[in-house]
């Protein structure tokens, strides 16, 4: 084969492999674009249910009163015969002060209040014999009066310089000894009550209208193990705390269990009265930067919802606004999920075997 035949057919094998990549390409651009498949979901429907919740809240046990034992005149202290966890009973006495001086008082007070009322009988039996004028006999009075309040007062002195129990209870603390000097105003001993002991908690602004005063509640205390005692609403307090929206309730545990003390943490259940709620599956809500929303299933569409949600109930949460009874909301395929894409949807499978 000579240089030039070599070249023809050369040629030749570019030109019909040129047509054949050619006609390659119109076959393949001719073909018929497919549609992307729309994503496959599962849906439930958003359901109202008559829900009780019970909820759990820790505290701290606090006995039912507490004072705190001031004395109202100064003095020397000579006798404190209650210490830390002593029993006392009503009346019984807490606090003695040096009283010979208060003593000493009264009794000048009550010589002062004979006198004046020895010239107040006087002057009156003068008076009617122009012997003493009416202006002497009302001052004569007046003086009887101001020594009848003075020896009131050091009465009244002169027993504050002994403190007794105000009610039976148990010492909890003691500050000052036999011997010290007491400034006026100073807390000498803590008595509490403890017949009875509370809990104050705090409880949803969302749950106190459905508990009341005298409702029931279980009390586990940790130091005493899992035993439920029962205990009662005593109090609800009528301010909401405007940072947490919590309110506080007040339980009181009655009798008081063996072991049981103020201070010791305890675990307060609490069952509400039933509520018709718009419930939905808890794992159904998402979460972004604008808050809680779900996914409607719409018209073979998913659609972004933004929700308000309110008190969670094991798997299920309460939804305040935004849904309505029956809606169908997707439940699962949410990867690549996004408001307005075409869906598919698809039976979740059966339990039977």
């Amino acid at each position: 084969m000579n240089l030039i035949s070599f070249m023809s057919s050369t040629r030749l094998l570019w030109l019909f492999i040129t047509l054949l990549i050619t006609a390659c390409d119109n076959t393949s651009s001719q073909k018929p674009s497919r549609k992307p498949s729309a994503q496959l979901i599962e849906t439930v429907s958003v359901t109202r249910q008559s829900i009780s919740i019970k909820q759990t809240i820790t505290g701290t046990l606090q006995a039912t009163r507490t004072v705190r034992v001031i004395n109202q005149v100064p003095g020397l202290l000579t006798a404190l015969p209650a210490y830390p966890g002593d029993i006392v009973k009503q009346g019984q006495t807490l606090v003695q002060l040096d009283d010979a001086l208060l003593k000493s008082e009264v009794e000048k007070a009550k010589a002062t209040l004979k006198q004046t009322k020895v010239d107040y009988r006087r002057l009156k039996d003068l008076a009617p014999r122009k012997l003493a004028s009416e202006s002497e006999v009302a001052q004569a009075l007046t003086l009887n009066n101001i020594a009848e309040a003075d020896l009131n007062l050091k009465q009244k002195e002169l027993s504050h310089s002994q403190i007794k129990a105000p009610f039976d209870g148990v010492i909890s603390q003691r500050l000052v000894e036999p011997g010290d000097v007491i400034p006026l105003h100073n807390h000498l001993l803590t008595l509490i009550d403890t017949s009875s002991l509370k809990a104050e908690i705090h409880l949803s602004e969302l749950l106190l209208p459905l508990i009341k005063t005298g409702n029931q509640v279980e009390i586990t205390i940790d130091a005493l193990g899992e035993q439920k005692f029962q205990g009662k609403i005593q109090r609800i307090y009528p301010v909401i705390n405007k940072d947490t929206r919590q309110g506080t309730i007040e339980v009181v545990l009655n009798p008081v269990p063996s072991g049981a003390i103020a201070g010791q943490f305890c675990r307060v259940t609490i069952h509400t009265q039933s509520k018709s709620r718009l419930m939905i599956s808890y794992d159904t809500v998402r979460h972004d930067k604008q808050g809680a929303y779900v996914f409607a299933y719409i018209d073979g569409k998913a659609k972004r919802i933004n929700i308000t949600t309110g008190i969670q109930s094991g798997e299920l949460i309460e939804v305040l606004n935004g849904l309505t009874e029956n809606q169908q909301i997707i439940s699962k395929g949410f990867f690549g999920l996004k408001d307005g894409k075409s869906v598919t949807r698809i039976s979740p499978p059966s339990d039977k075997g």
